[in-house]
């Protein structure tokens, strides 16, 4: 079920940028190119983090019920 969020997250993400950059590559400067990459490896670590709190989350859940 995690991943089916994620999943669905990163590809709403995707779409978005997409969307929106929906010129192509020679159309668009290098300078943008470069904020564009930096904007969805921000987003990725976001979501890298999210996902970090969650496993831990979920470890702490299972260990007290094992308990």
């Amino acid at each position: 079920m995690l991943g089916t969020v994620l999943g669905a997250t990163v590809g709403a993400i995707v779409a978005l940028k997409v969307k929106e950059n929906s010129t192509t590559t020679e159309e668009v400067p290098e300078s943008d190119n470069r904020d564009i990459a930096l904007t969805l490896e921000e987003k990725i670590a976001q979501l890298n983090s999210a996902i970090d709190a969650v496993s831990a989350e979920l470890a702490v859940s299972n260990n007290k019920r094992s308990a």
